[in-house]
């Protein structure tokens, strides 16, 4: 039975860049409050961590993360990125969105669920890239088709 998270851990230069979006975002009209408070409340209750002591296997911002519906029993890989750098087609999730909020902080080895507009979700997190050359190299094999979650994952 897979674990559940309740604690959340963020490195410290990422906490301050999510506080001044979200301190940008109220002033906007359009954006989804709901939204915008999930995030602060994470934010509000998470462990900070500076740069060289955050594990390598917890999800930040420009992290990839293979998740498994637990629903499904299939794999997909998720990049987490700003709102500017959302792309749809290559599975980059803005922390501005449920999913996004919902990885950030999370380790290799959980599960947890979040509400979408669908019904509830429930995933189970295979694997934290936090290295660029290694996302590469999962967004490849995660873009023609799903992970086959029998063989190993690099």
């Amino acid at each position: 039975m897979q674990k559940k998270q309740t604690e959340i851990f963020i490195m410290r230069e990422d906490h301050n860049l999510l506080t001044r979006y979200i301190n940008g975002f109220k002033k906007i009209r359009c954006i989804d409050r709901k939204t915008i408070a999930l995030l602060w409340e994470r934010l509000r209750n998470a462990i900070i961590i500076e740069k060289e002591d955050f594990p390598r296997d917890i999800a930040r911002l420009n992290s990839t993360v293979i998740v498994k519906n637990l629903q499904t029993n299939r794999a997909m890989a998720y990049t987490i990125v700003l709102p500017r750098e959302v792309d749809k087609r290559k599975n980059k999730v803005s922390i501005l969105s449920t999913i996004g909020i919902a990885l950030i902080g999370l380790k290799k080895g959980l599960c947890f669920s979040w509400e979408r507009r669908a019904g509830k979700k429930s995933v189970s997190v295979l694997e934290v890239y936090n290295s660029p050359s290694l996302e590469r190299v999962v967004r490849r094999r995660a873009d023609n088709s799903f992970i086959n979650l029998n063989e190993n994952i690099v």
